[in-house]
């Protein structure tokens, strides 16, 4: 770190905005003499990388239920015993004796996100509100360690401190075959459709209040700060987009689908299908459909009937139109 924590902890704050409410994009402020980061973003690589995150100490506000790290993985996902999923909230209780998550890539560009998220008197699950925040500080052992503050109360790094480091997933040598006896007679060979012309997609304007959150989470109000934030990253994508910074808007709008944001990964998905990148196409709008973005849905069928699985297509089709359905009654009441 810049500055000692008791530095840090005798900083009066009181006069000063949130945390959260100085933050433009994923880039760090200066505040008091440090750099705070919003989130902590690393790349993935081509290849599966072994994450083990390791409670150093923790000190959080008076009254909160529960505090930890949230995990998010952009172009990529976490093997929780066999079932893969892009985020997971790592609570204090786990992280007493360090747990390892195996982050696989999908798709170019991957990579992790980690920030704090805690549980607040009501039991209500918080993150990127108050005055949360992260210190990034190398530790002698070769470990990083984040020092974040919950976003309850006054900045206070010391709220949960967090190490965590990286390695290569050892890749296992195929098992041998048994000798048969007999050889098996070869699979007819499958006719492959005809290619057909994709459709066109497009980038769309609309906000991500147009669309429902995932139906994993209680409904965020329009204007909370998670909602705001994402925004802000979307719209700061859209600009640079517009100018055409393509690189630059798309590690932006990964940001912004990461922490939630529908349009930004539909976004990317039209961006990748455009590249010629189909599969970095499908796993966006995947991304996008769960997020209940029913032009990723449809883009998604379209995708799968392509490759002849015509049965999950059809599932998405039916499930675009039930959505655009809900959409359109939300938007007449």
């Amino acid at each position: 770190m810049d500055k000692s924590y008791s530095q840090w902890h005798t900083q009066n704050s009181t006069n000063k905005p949130p945390l959260a409410a100085l933050y433009q994009s994923a880039e760090p402020i200066r505040w008091s003499g440090s750099m705070i980061y919003p989130m902590f973003t690393e790349r993935l690589g081509p290849a599966p990388l072994a994450l083990t995150l390791t409670l150093l100490s923790a000190a959080p506000p008076a009254g909160l239920r529960g505090h930890g790290m949230a995990l998010a993985v952009v172009n990529g996902f976490v093997d929780l015993e066999g079932r893969q999923t892009d985020n997971v909230d790592v609570w204090s209780t786990a992280l007493h004796g360090g747990v390892t998550f195996e982050l696989t890539p999908t798709g170019p560009a991957a990579t992790f996100t980690l920030t704090p998220v805690w549980v607040d008197e009501l039991g209500i699950k918080k993150s990127w509100s108050g005055n949360y925040g992260i210190l990034v500080e190398d530790v002698p052992d070769g470990r990083i360690a984040l020092w974040c503050s919950i976003g309850e109360g006054p900045p206070n790094f010391a709220n949960l401190v967090v190490g965590f480091s990286t390695a290569p997933v050892p890749r296992s040598e195929p098992a041998a075959l048994p000798e048969q006896p007999h050889a098996l007679p070869e699979p007819p060979e499958t006719p492959q459709p005809q290619d057909q012309a994709l459709p066109v997609y497009r980038l769309d304007e609309r906000r991500v209040e147009a669309a429902p959150v995932p139906t994993t989470e209680p409904p965020r109000p329009a204007n909370s700060p998670e909602v705001g934030y994402r925004n802000a990253l979307y719209d700061l994508a859209e600009a640079m987009y517009n100018r055409g910074e393509e690189d630059q808007a798309c590690e932006l709008w990964q940001q912004a689908a990461a922490a939630g944001h529908p349009i930004a990964a539909y976004d990317l998905g039209v961006v990748r299908l455009r590249r010629g990148d189909v599969a970095g196409a499908e796993s966006w709008w995947r991304s996008a459909a769960r997020l209940r973005e029913p032009r990723a849905m449809a883009g998604l069928a379209e995708l799968l009937a392509r490759q002849g699985d015509h049965a999950e297509a059809e599932r998405w089709r039916v499930h675009a139109a039930e959505e655009r359905a809900t959409q359109s009654g939300h938007s007449m009441s």
